[in-house]
């Protein structure tokens, strides 16, 4: 049984003790991290599904470098809204061995009888995401060339509305192309996201869609503005079996910060 480790919005600042609407996220990712070597046992891919950092600065980026150089051999990187590619490369180059590509940051690592496969939905300058035809085509040839009997996908933006109005307005454009991928291809049988700083799940095809908390700031779906939530930093488990696959989120136990709400 494989084991991955999924992170995502760290939201780390250049400077350390800088806050995001009251949250410190760069102590609470490493209160993550912690939390996580001290409870789990080892895993065997750590995957980020973006928003590395909110300011996209090379000092973010050495910060998110040091705290997760622990799992330096296990590491692969998807961009989210919050990040900046040719940083996010530069700075995590020497823990992550598997980002590859100058237009796209993008992964693709076999595990057992499982294909894992990294999207990149980054716009630059928009919060929102998009699935680009050439991501379409590059995915459709990862998965036509793989023996894999299972396929796990792992990117920044959901593919599909999640039933906020405030969160769905800064969803994934042409979402419609990459759900008749899903779709189509029974092999694919997870998809995991983050972007939207809660736990959503929901079935596409074969597959099932997860979104996961952050291991920094909350989201409240209610309403029609964004606000945020007072409940602990999180991470997903996910367990890869022959036949399929097990997955929990796993929060920290205490909340160690209420956020501001203007």
């Amino acid at each position: 049984m494989a084991r991955i480790l999924q992170l995502t919005d760290l939201h780390v600042f250049a400077s350390a003790g800088e806050r995001l609407k009251g949250i410190p996220t760069r102590e609470l990712l490493q209160q993550v991290v912690d939390h996580v070597l001290a409870t789990e046992p080892a895993f065997d891919r750590v995957i980020i599904t973006g928003d590395h950092t909110h300011d996209e600065q090379p000092e973010s980026y050495a910060a998110v470098r040091d705290i997760l150089s622990v799992w330096a051999d296990q590491l692969l990187h998807v961009p989210g809204n919050h990040d900046e590619r040719r940083l996010m490369q530069e700075g995590l180059s020497a823990v992550s061995r598997h980002a590859n590509g100058s237009d796209r940051l993008t992964f693709c690592s076999d595990i057992d009888n499982w294909r894992l496969i990294g999207l990149d939905t980054h716009v630059p300058g928009e919060v929102a995401g998009h699935i680009s035809d050439d991501q379409i085509a590059w995915l459709t040839n990862r998965l036509a060339e793989s023996g894999a009997s299972h396929v796990g996908l792992f990117f920044h933006h959901p593919p599909v509305d999640v039933g906020s109005v405030w969160m769905d307005a800064i969803g994934l454009a042409n979402r419609e192309t990459l759900q008749t991928v899903i779709s189509a291809d029974e092999r694919i049988r997870l998809a995991c996201c983050g972007h939207v700083h809660h736990e959503f799940t929901f079935d596409l095809g074969s597959a099932r869609i997860f979104t996961t908390p952050s291991t920094g700031i909350q989201f409240d779906p209610q309403g029609t503005t964004p606000r945020f939530a007072t409940a602990a930093p999180g991470y997903r488990v996910i367990e890869l079996q022959p036949d399929g696959y097990q997955t929990h989120v796993v929060r920290l136990p205490t909340i160690p910060y209420a956020p501001v709400n203007d």
